[in-house]
């Protein structure tokens, strides 16, 4: 991780840009909606939809346009697909990015770690969207910038990895009962920049990820929630970070681009698929175009296909069962760290991201299927 506010105009211009692209291109027209802007630019943040439809966007920074570096935001707000607009809801208590965002069951979204000005966080807080404020909670046992927040099936919420000057073994469990957070069961590699993905049966599988000395990982976990231990599990054919991982239909674990060691220049379009029946990581069809830090980007339909946006400006409809990938829309920058949330009527609100200056954007799109 580590231009200036535009208007609506411009956001409409570069959607009919890419509706043009498609058309010349010969692909079926793709129906994009204009969205009114955020009130701040934003990469790095979370995006969480609410039981009700809205979705609330929370903290990430930008660059300033001084000398200060990157700003951190405490800033949040919430997206209403009713009225089409971005609203401005109570403040966090900590400016950060890189953290994440977990919607309880019971309504509420615990926003977790992440950095700040002062480096990673191990502060928590809980959104309340009925009275739309956030409420500082007791801390985590770590701090975590670039760690993961995985919904369990009993609605704990594990979370792993991530770390502060650099990535942590351990991991935590929150439990939304007593609002606090237990050390369980120690990793057996220190992870940043991975992912956690719940399986069918409530295990909890980490993929990938940077490690001490910022070695990229190929190996995998496996965290049994029931016992608060971690299993080896099958290593990925390609090592990676600032990767995404989805879940498929069938319980299966798709495992999309990111990075080797080169970082920004060893970016993949390397996608792979764990499978349950055989515990084994299997290469599929490659997306067109290399990306990385899209992790929270990418979106999962019932028929099996899965939108990918975020690290770079093309956006791809992918299908594994047919190896196929076609772009479906081309942005105007890659929008590293851009989030992609689902909205009630099935569309996809993708918003943020920053591009390859680490200037974030305010600009927001919905694609419809």
């Amino acid at each position: 991780m580590h231009t200036s506010l535009i208007t609506l105009l411009a956001v409409i211009t570069l959607q009919g840009f890419a509706f043009q692209k498609q058309e010349r291109q010969g692909a079926r027209p793709v129906p994009w909606k204009s969205t009114a802007v955020m009130n701040a630019p934003r990469a790095s943040h979370s995006a969480t939809t609410l039981p009700d439809g809205r979705v609330l966007v929370a903290g990430g920074f930008d660059q300033s346009d001084d000398d200060r570096g990157q700003v951190y935001l405490r800033s949040a707000e919430i997206y209403d697909p009713r009225t089409n607009k971005f609203t401005s809801t109570g403040e966090m208590t900590y400016s950060r990015a890189g953290h994440t965002a977990t919607l309880l069951q019971n309504g509420t979204v615990l926003v977790a770690g992440g950095f700040g000005a002062m480096g990673a966080l191990s502060s928590a807080e809980l959104f309340d969207p009925a009275t739309e404020s956030f409420t500082q909670i007791t801390s985590m046992k770590v701090r975590r910038g670039g760690g993961t927040a995985t919904l369990l099936l009993d609605g704990r919420v594990f979370f792993c990895g991530g770390g502060d000057r650099e990535p942590t073994i351990t991991a935590e469990l929150f439990d939304p009962r007593t609002k606090s957070f237990t050390l369980t069961g120690n990793m057996a590699y220190q992870r940043t920049a991975h992912t956690a993905t719940r399986l069918p049966g409530g295990m909890v599988l980490v993929v990938g990820g940077s490690s001490h000395q910022n070695s990229v990982l190929g190996s995998v976990e496996m965290f049994d929630p029931a016992r608060g231990i971690f299993l080896q599990a099958a290593t990925l054919n390609v090592p990676r970070y600032h990767h995404a991982a989805a879940a498929m239909n069938d319980g299966s674990v798709l495992v999309i681009g990111g990075a080797d060691q080169r970082d920004w220049r060893g970016q993949l379009a390397a996608v792979e698929r764990y499978t349950l029946s055989t515990g084994r990581f299997v290469p599929v069809s490659d997306l067109q175009h290399a990306r990385f830090k899209h992790a929270d980007a990418v979106i999962g339909f019932e028929d099996g296909t899965f939108l990918i946006a975020g690290g770079n400006a093309a956006v791809e409809l992918y299908s594994p069962a047919t190896g196929i990938s076609k772009v479906v829309a081309t942005l105007d920058s890659p929008h590293y760290y851009a989030t992609a949330t689902f909205l009630p009527d099935g569309s996809v609100l993708i918003a943020g991201g920053y591009d390859e200056a680490l200037k974030a954007t305010n600009k927001a799109w919905i694609w419809r299927k």
